[in-house]
């Protein structure tokens, strides 16, 4: 399948597009399963350290720990290798659905020179834990128990040593082949 991303960075000096071509053998995007991951992570690993790159972290452990192991992601997406590792291409069309939805608010917060993007569950109601299978559970449970008090710098840090993000290139797809290599729960 054909996806074209675009995506926008601050270089300092310039804003700047770049539009990507990619193709992915992923097929399609599990929006609902992807959202109640999102509020899974908010509800269960919101602390002082969960903010929006951290939350992508998590994400990105979910799918490919969950690929390497059962050869599928649970969100369905696809992963651009960013300066701060890898990012997920819909989080942003996801975390715009749930606040449109009152599922969640979203507030910035300073944070060293930067804006830090918080999270908070607004409807618990719409949190539907029931939709994970037993080994998406279990690994949504010991992804936070892991990573939950890593403060964002670390877990980065860790994503940078990690296969599918050291052998992408900047702007590019994470591939999932690489997966086999993330050592966490194994």
């Amino acid at each position: 399948m054909l996806f074209i991303i675009t995506l926008w960075y601050n270089n300092s000096i310039v804003i700047n597009k770049i539009t990507l071509m990619v193709e992915t053998r992923q097929t399609k995007l599990e929006k609902r399963t992807y959202k109640n991951a999102v509020l899974y992570f908010i509800k269960y690993c919101n602390n002082q350290y969960l903010h929006a790159t951290k939350l992508n972290k998590l994400l990105y452990y979910l799918d490919f720990i969950y690929f390497r192991d059962h050869k599928e992601s649970v969100t369905g997406d696809t992963y651009i290798h960013q300066g701060f590792g890898p990012v997920p291409a819909h989080i942003d069309e996801i975390l715009a659905e749930l606040k449109i939805d009152g599922a969640i608010d979203t507030e910035a917060v300073p944070h060293n020179d930067i804006e830090m993007i918080n999270f908070e569950i607004k409807d618990d109601s719409k949190f539907n834990e029931s939709i994970f299978n037993l080994a998406q559970k279990k690994l949504l449970k010991q992804i936070c128990n892991e990573f939950g008090n890593w403060p964002t710098e670390k877990i980065v840090a860790q994503t940078h040593l990690e296969a599918p993000w050291f052998y992408s290139k900047p702007y590019e797809i994470v591939d999932y082949a690489y997966a086999r290599d993330i050592d966490f729960f194994q």
